[in-house]
């Protein structure tokens, strides 16, 4: 994937850079029409989406927000940068270099909730922002406690060894232990996310491009993507590894039929919708979390990490809109919760029950670094589509594990020159 998003930005800049509109609402208006591009199919579903459009435009008359959701957003989103025709409001494409920020979004550090906002540095470029987020995410097991209790487990695992026991006792029990969600592919990305953790580094990305061999077993790449190998080989993730399960895998999480997964606290109300649409009652209640337990040290840590954030493109014509929309959803409107998240406005508590138990025990946390422009490119240059995570489920299920992580290892050595 990486290649081919390469090659697709490569091929529109020029239709961008040498094209901007900017016009037709050039006075600073907050008037007229854009179109959203979301991820947030889910709102559309349930209504949220209409519920806030209809707030903005009640408080600023004459405006007018088509709402589209991009169901895969960083395969399809590309394809349209590539046009040149991308809406006026989007996410900024966390697979795209930093310094291409300038080519494809507008500048919009001139916000009020650049003061209050978390994760601003990492959308600022040469003191221009180009992106606020969501919320934040804490990465870490979400479990249902009816599955715990039905397979006999009383305390939450704290160790890889009593993790992998708990998967044990949950399959012996008839339930899906651990879902990885193999066959969607882009959730095997969180074992790009998990080798900060091995690193005990947020800044870990950094550093392997210094490295030959990141992803040999001595490294934290390679103990990554060993760990999720092993449950795979155990038989702790779910039986069907090709197919896109992705909404099925919420439906079992919520009916207590699968146990956890590794993903961060934005999965919660997407696992309580997709257990109320099958007539369930009070699925949230069933739901908890717990820190990833990578070691048999007992004392897992939390992975902070920022969810997408919003932009506004470079061909945008009507820009104060576009930046009005940005503001109003993220400092007043309920949206950071609802999906979820700690909120990037730092004056929004989080509400998640979730989230209050992940902290409850005062976890350590490691706050996930920028990855840089350089390191990006080295990963697409050695044909690895970070945070996609195909490679990632292309290593796991190769018949000889050993040879393809030696080749990984050699493209990492070519693309970096070390």
């Amino acid at each position: 994937m990486s290649i081919s998003l390469k090659a697709l930005l490569a091929a529109s800049v020029a239709v961008i850079v040498a094209a901007p509109a900017f016009a037709d609402n050039a006075d600073g208006q907050i008037s007229g029409d854009i179109t959203f591009y979301t991820h947030f199919a889910n709102f559309v579903d349930n209504g949220r989406w209409d519920d806030w459009v209809a707030e903005f435009e009640e408080k600023y008359p004459g405006t007018n927000v088509e709402v589209i959701a991009v169901s895969n957003y960083r395969r399809e989103m590309p394809v349209r940068f590539a046009s040149g025709d991308y809406g006026d409001v989007l996410n900024v494409l966390d697979n795209l270099p930093p310094d291409d920020y300038v080519n494809y979004y507008a500048p919009i550090g001139d916000l009020a909730l650049r003061d209050t906002h978390q994760f601003v540095d990492r959308y600022t470029i040469d003191g221009e922002v180009y992106g606020y987020v969501y919320g934040v995410n804490a990465e870490a097991v979400v479990y249902n406690k009816a599955a715990f209790e039905r397979a006999g487990i009383t305390d939450v695992p704290t160790t890889k060894s009593e993790l992998l026991a708990a998967c044990v006792r949950l399959k012996d029990a008839g339930i899906v232990p651990f879902q990885i969600n193999m066959g969607a592919g882009w959730p095997m990305q969180q074992w790009d996310k998990a080798a900060l953790l091995f690193a005990g580094d947020g800044n870990y990305y950094e550093e392997t491009l210094t490295q030959a061999t990141p992803f040999a077993a001595e490294n934290a790449y390679g103990q990554s993507i060993a760990f999720v190998q092993e449950l795979f080989d155990a038989g702790c993730t779910e039986p069907d590894y090709t197919a896109n399960n992705w909404d099925q895998s919420k439906s079992l999480m919520g009916a207590g039929e699968a146990g956890m997964w590794f993903l961060a606290n934005w999965s919660v109300p997407q696992i309580i919708a997709a257990g109320e649409a099958l007539g369930l009652e009070n699925v949230g209640d069933d739901l908890g979390m717990f820190a990833l337990p990578i070691d048999d040290s007992g004392t897992p840590a939390v992975l902070l990490n920022p969810d997408w954030a919003l932009g506004v493109s470079a061909n945008s014509d009507n820009i104060p809109t576009a930046k009005a929309w940005i503001e109003f959803l993220l400092t007043e409107t309920d949206v950071s919760n609802e999906a979820g998240f700690i909120p990037g406005d730092t004056r929004i508590d989080p509400t998640m029950p979730q989230l209050v138990e992940l902290f409850e025990t005062d976890p350590a946390t490691l706050e996930s670094g920028t990855p840089s422009s350089a390191f990006k490119q080295a990963m697409a240059d050695a044909r690895l589509d970070f945070m996609t995570g195909t490679y990632i489920r292309d290593l796991v299920l190769a018949e000889d594990g050993d040879a393809a992580l030696d080749d990984v290892n050699t493209r990492w050595a070519t693309a970096t020159g070390n």
